[in-house]
């Protein structure tokens, strides 16, 4: 049986024949009083980018050899693309706008909200809202199944590319995939289409998974009255910050991602105030002047007990350094309560998002009482390869949370 490999790697976009609209439509007034101003607080503006008809769809999945050909059968919608923008803030907590994907399915029917938080990107092309990128053909498929479904880009990419990006921030993560809902929201309400009626799914891997968390945790625990989420999942995340650096710093082998974790040290480095160090605070030399000259993702040395400072090392295993852990602290989001089904998955051979981080937080989670979760392992898998059984997990759970038939047996 063929799997959902192909998928993540196949661009629908650049394929399909498409119905191109550039139009770009500037929020009006009320559907139901066309005198009386809608002004939304979070929409800004929305353009419409393709139009993808469910027969194209389901040639594409039938003949595209990434997914089972009887998985088409649960491809139910032609989709409508969109480029939104909406209100939020930085990391300073200025106003910003930003951008993000929305696919809506070509019906009249009320269908539940997905929020699909993407992974690391490797380039800013890769911004959903560019539908470019292997995030906006996964979503496409969600989609046409019966969601809508949004893609926030994050604070650096799209229509912010001016600005840097603060990888693996929990604030931010959060509140850009909060607002992104929020815009898309009313979206649906200037558009006069059905409203999801509370039906609301999250979901996420790697980055995505660490947003989500940070997402849903914020929605519970400040926006209950907005928002109530029905289901998420959460893939390979990061949610365990300060567990995971020390694990990285106290290692004396290899790190071959070693560089992820250097572009999250300089992101918080940059972003708090407690810190803003020199880089000769934190590495040896040469290294310290290759990174402040070339930027984290400059050749440097693998070993963390060669590449880190020891009196850095030592300051933060041994609990002196508490500014650094009080900005870990702040970024970690996996010892709460979720008050809705989840599920976390990860490989537990993973190398650039340690095991620890869903280990932890399902243990953490548990000891909170949470009642609906379970972990999902996938027995030596790599942060690579442990990708398809989240999606084809993910997907599932989704539909059996519906009550409908699960589509990956």
């Amino acid at each position: 049986m063929k799997t959902l490999t192909g998928l993540i790697g196949v661009h629908w976009v650049k394929r399909a024949s498409l119905l191109l609209i550039p139009a770009v439509f500037i929020i009006a007034c009320s559907e139901d009083d066309p005198t009386t101003p809608y002004e939304p607080v979070y929409l800004d503006s929305f353009s419409i980018v393709n139009i993808f008809p469910k027969e194209e769809i389901q040639a594409m999945v039938i003949s595209g050899g990434f997914l089972p050909p009887e998985v088409a059968a649960y491809v139910q919608y032609g989709v409508k693309a969109l480029r939104i923008y909406y209100h939020t803030t930085d990391v300073e907590g200025n106003s910003i706008i930003a951008s993000g994907a929305l696919m809506v399915p070509v019906t009249d029917q009320a269908l539940p909200m997905l929020s699909f938080q993407h992974g690391t990107l490797a380039s800013p092309n890769e911004a959903p809202s560019l539908f470019q990128s292997i995030y906006s053909d996964q979503l496409m498929f969600f989609s046409s199944t019966g969601f809508q479904a949004a893609l926030p880009d994050y604070i650096g990419y799209g229509v912010t590319s001016d600005l840097e990006h603060p990888y693996e921030h929990r604030a931010t993560l959060a509140t850009a995939t909060r607002d992104m809902l929020r815009a898309s929201y009313e979206y649906f309400k200037v558009e006069g289409l059905k409203d999801p009626q509370d039906r609301l799914f999250l979901t996420g891997y790697s980055e995505g998974g660490f947003a989500t968390m940070a997402a849903i945790k914020l929605i519970q625990e400040e926006h209950s009255d907005e928002f109530r989420i029905t289901a998420a999942t959460v893939g390979a995340g990061a949610y365990n910050k300060t567990a995971t650096a020390e694990y990285v710093i106290s290692s004396d082998e290899d790190q071959e991602y070693i560089n992820t974790f250097l572009w999250v040290l300089d992101v918080y480095n940059r972003i708090y105030p407690v810190l803003q160090r020199p880089y000769g605070h934190y590495f040896n030399e040469p290294w310290a002047t290759q990174i402040e000259q070339y930027g984290v993702f400059s050749p440097v040395e693998l070993n963390p007990s060669l590449l880190f400072k020891s009196s850095f090392i030592e300051s933060v295993l041994n609990g002196t350094d508490t500014h650094m852990l009080a900005v870990l602290a702040d970024n970690d989001c996996y010892n709460w309560k979720p008050e809705f089904p989840i599920r976390l998955y990860h490989g537990d051979a993973d190398r650039l998002v340690p095991y620890l981080n869903s280990s932890s937080a399902f243990l953490a989670m548990v000891a909170q009482g949470t009642q609906d979760i379970e972990l999902i392992t996938n027995e030596g898998g790599t942060h690579e390869t442990s990708l398809e059984p989240y999606i084809m997990g993910s997907f599932n759970f989704f539909f059996s949370v519906q009550g409908k038939e699960a589509p990956f047996h």
